[in-house]
Order: C-alpha cells, then sequence, then structure tokens
C-alpha cells in the first residue's frame, strides 16, 4: 500500500488534506512537479500564475467536498501536540508569507480540529506559520475545522512539511524523536515523515545523540543537511567532543552568526577534541640505565624502550610476555 492510500484510510476527506497541505507551502516555492521552466520573467510570472491556481484549486475542492471554511480569532488556536520547527526556521519565507497575505489576504485556510480537552479552542494541524502571519495582522484566520485524533494530527502535519520540503535535516530529526516521545508508533511517525523504517531510525538517533541545547543554539542549519548531521552525531558519542559542542553552544558571540555558520563552528570544536588527547608516562629504572616511555590513546597503550644504554632490556621483555600474561591470569583469579 503506498503512502498516499494509507492517508486516504486515515482521513475522511484525504484528497482536500494533501492538496490543502501542497497550496499551504510559502509564497513564491516552486511546484515540484515541474520538470521544466521559461527563465527569467516568464518563469517568474508562470510560478506566480501556478501558484494562485493551485490555491484557488484547493479551496474549490474543499469547499465542493461540503469541508466549511470559517473565520477565527487566533487567540483561540493552540499548535499543534508536536512542535516540528525550530524558532528561526522559515524567518525569511514568513516575512514574505505575511506581506503576500497583507496584499492579497489569506486565500488558503488552516487546517484546525476542536481542541481535546478545552471548550471553544482549536488546534492546528497545519498552517502554523500562516497563522502566525495572519496574527500579526490582526486579522481573523481562515480555517477548515475537522475532528481528528492525534495520529490524524500529526499526519496531516507531516503531510503539509512533506510536501513543502522545506524542513531541515535536525528539525525533522526532532519532529521524529518527539513523536516518539508522546508515545506514537513508529508506523505512524513513518507515514508523517513520509520516509521508512532505516532512515527513520538515523533521524531518531541523530535527535538523541545531540544534546537539545546544542540545536538550539545552532538553529536549523538547512545548509548543513543529512550527512554532516550524521557525522556531528557521531562525534558527540566521545565524551571529550560532546562537552566541547557543549562549550562552545554557550558561546556570548556565537548568537550574531548565522544558523548555518554556527553549525559549523560547533562541529569545528567538537571535531578537535573528537579523539581523546594520548597520555605519555614516563619510566626510569632505579640504576637509571632502562627507560620506556608508555603512550595511552583510547584504547591502546604503547610500551617504547630506549635501547641506547640496555639494548637487551626491550628483548628480555619481548620473551616473558607469555609468562608475564601467565601471572596477570593467576592473580585475576585469585582476586576474583
Amino acid at each position: 500500500m503506498t503512502r498516499r492510500d494509507r492517508i486516504k484510510d486515515i482521513y475522511t476527506l484525504p484528497s482536500e488534506h494533501e492538496k490543502l497541505a501542497m497550496a499551504n507551502s510559502s509564497p513564491g516555492r516552486p511546484d515540484q512537479s515541474t520538470q521544466r521552466v521559461p527563465a527569467g520573467p516568464v518563469r517568474s510570472m508562470g510560478l506566480a500564475l501556478d501558484r494562485i491556481e493551485q490555491e484557488s484549486r484547493a479551496l474549490q475542492e474543499a469547499l465542493a467536498t461540503g469541508a466549511s471554511v470559517v473565520e477565527l480569532d487566533p487567540d483561540l488556536i493552540d499548535p499543534s501536540i508536536v512542535r516540528d520547527r525550530l524558532p528561526e526556521s522559515g524567518a525569511a519565507t514568513f516575512e514574505a508569507l505575511k506581506q503576500s497575505i497583507a496584499e492579497r489576504g489569506q486565500e488558503v485556510p488552516i487546517l484546525v480540529r476542536p481542541h481535546p480537552t478545552r471548550d471553544e479552542r482549536y488546534q492546528v494541524a497545519f498552517g502554523h506559520r500562516r497563522l502566525r502571519a495572519v496574527a500579526s495582522l490582526g486579522r481573523k484566520v481562515r480555517a477548515v475545522v475537522r475532528a481528528m485524533s492525534d495520529i490524524e494530527l500529526v499526519v496531516a502535519q507531516g503531510v503539509e512539511n512533506s510536501q513543502r520540503e522545506d524542513l531541515s535535516y535536525i528539525e525533522r530529526a526532532l519532529f521524529a524523536a518527539r513523536l516518539e516521545d508522546r508515545g506514537f508508533a513508529r508506523t505512524v511517525i513513518i507515514d508523517a515523515l513520509a520516509t521508512d523504517k532505516t532512515e527513520l531510525s538515523k533521524l531518531i538517533s541523530v535527535a538523541r545523540a545531540v544534546p537539545e541545547s546544542v540545536i538550539d543554539a545552532i538553529g536549523p542549519a538547512p545548509k548543513a543537511g543529512r550527512r554532516r548531521w550524521l557525522a556531528f552525531a557521531e562525534l558527540l558519542q566521545t565524551p571529550s567532543a560532546r562537552r566541547s559542542a557543549e562549550q562552545a553552544s554557550k558561546d556570548p558571540n556565537l548568537a550574531q552568526a548565522d544558523t548555518d555558520t554556527r553549525f559549523v563552528r560547533i562541529l569545528a570544536a567538537a571535531s578537535t577534541h573528537a579523539r581523546a588527547q594520548p597520555t605519555i608516562t614516563n619510566w626510569k629504572s632505579s640504576t637509571g640505565r632502562a627507560s620506556a616511555k608508555v603512550t595511552r590513546t583510547g584504547k591502546a597503550i604503547n610500551l617504547a624502550f630506549d635501547n641506547a644504554v640496555e639494548p637487551e632490556f626491550a628483548e628480555f621483555i619481548a620473551s616473558q610476555l607469555d609468562d608475564l600474561y601467565a601471572t596477570f591470569l593467576s592473580r585475576a583469579k585469585a582476586s576474583g
């Protein structure tokens, strides 16, 4: 069964949800299904017309299927049960969205459900930024109200995100981990994120490996991408690298940089200390004639002898390894 079919099984009116989600993207975003478009002004005009047509079609189909679009006070609408964005995510596109609504009005409604525990209030399934933009303009928000379970809510929220494809990798990872923390089955999370079991495991492992305080300091980092977040999560398995990342995230000057630069700086700090620094101990005999250097790096211990004075000493130690190991085992057994 395809993901589209699974979504149809969940929703009473599935096509409305998916098409409203597609239309609910940030202004000016090209349709992902378009393979070739003219360049320059002709392309811009084509995209604008496609955008208007898409929004109009979404509204017409919502109304045709019996869904009513109502106007609600934004103060009566609460966020979804699971946050999917970091605070500064999409700041530039939000301003463009706000300007578009100010000039043309809110052409695509948001999707909400009656609040499950608070009378006369609602929760957003998708359209969080559209809601914020309308509220900042002091207007009422146009919304489709639909009774939904928690599973239907988060999958609808995920549909919007997968259609827009503008959540960064770490935001997807956090969304997946937060859904799991709230008890949603991984099959539901797979639907919400339009992913598979293997990739979902990687997303959740990254969210678990990187401290949330570090993620908050970095922000969405849209240019970092999957590969570098996975590498960063792997680095943080080393305690010294984790401490360095946490320390770098507290740098008061970090906030002055953009989110992608912050990621690079904290990654560099973690990389510097990703490998344990070697510990070197010098040994010398009581006569001063024999000496050795013991170097400990992680799980390895290297023993180097100075053969200048006692050239036979190193050979003697090498010849006694079997006896030394037998002595070690005997003592370990006696103490155990």
